[in-house]
């Protein structure tokens, strides 16, 4: 598959899984005796889709792409919530009505969701850039998802959970503190299975050496880097059999263009002794 195709399905896959968890987001479970949400199935798995965007397309598709999905969530929010709050006629049951009271769907929440959505991508896509940079892919990683998932769930129930208990917030925490370790690990590991391979770089002797398994998959790194070398050492010598011959161009055309330059030397002396001779006689 290509990159331009990768980029464009994680992409959407990111717009997708953050309309879904925003759907199903207010539905309560249990998880070792402890309340969670049940979006844990689908929302961690978008910061993995911004860890793989980033890896193929660079901070700004990443940028875009968490753009695009909090644009489209709004969208549909409004959708929605017109489509909820129209009239219905009364032969045929309202559908729409038990969707939403199913998934209890509030706007205040999915407005709190996005905020914590925007915030907790930034602060992944700057923690794993940083840790990049420095040759710490894998520290970016571990600690970009715990400080991502960490702020998204704080920000998210600061603001929605404010009417309710302490201890029932406090239990929130510790369920998705619990949740985020374990996604922790099962997103490290799909990234690595799904990330693009870096290409290798060895220098030597001023010449940079790009490996890459789709070209050189029968060959060694020492067989490239001589191959390469003999090609640099080819393009050298032709490089000085041209200065040679363009060289000796020019002395055979100057030698062509002057003939005589050589003889002008022996005539002036001839010219001094002409005129002192007839100094003498008068």
């Amino acid at each position: 598959m290509s990159k331009e195709f990768k980029l464009s399905f994680f992409t959407s896959l990111l717009v997708v899984l953050l309309v879904i968890s925003n759907l199903i987001g207010l539905k309560l479970t249990n998880f070792l005796d402890l309340t969670i949400s049940v979006d844990f199935l689908t929302y961690p798995f978008t910061f993995l889709c911004t860890l793989l965007i980033m890896n193929m397309g660079g901070k700004k598709a990443a940028y875009r792409g968490i753009l695009i999905a909090a644009i489209i969530q709004i969208f549909i929010t409004i959708s929605y919530t017109l489509a909820v709050k129209l009239g219905t006629q009364t032969v045929i049951p309202d559908s729409a009505m038990y969707v939403n009271e199913l998934f209890k769907v509030n706007e205040l929440n999915i407005l709190a969701s996005l905020l914590a959505f925007l915030v907790s991508h930034y602060v992944l896509i700057y923690i794993y850039d940083n840790f990049k940079k420095y040759g710490r892919e894998l520290y970016g990683v571990v600690i970009g998802l715990l400080g991502a998932l960490f702020l998204n769930a704080t920000i998210y129930l600061i603001i929605t959970l404010s009417s309710y208990e302490v201890i029932f917030i406090i239990n929130m925490l510790l369920s998705n503190i619990i949740v985020s370790i374990i996604m922790i690990i099962l997103i490290t590991i799909l990234f690595y299975l799904l990330k693009e391979k870096e290409q290798k770089t060895v220098a030597i002797s001023n010449m940079d050496i790009a490996v890459t398994k789709s070209l050189n998959e029968d060959k060694t790194i020492e067989e490239v880097i001589n191959s390469k070398k003999e090609e640099k050492a080819e393009k050298e010598t032709k490089k000085v059999v041209k200065k040679k011959s363009t060289s000796k161009n020019k002395n055979s055309n100057y030698s062509k263009k002057n003939p005589k330059s050589g003889t002008k030397k022996t005539t002036k002396p001839r010219q001094k002794s002409q005129t002192t001779v007839k100094k003498t006689d008068k």
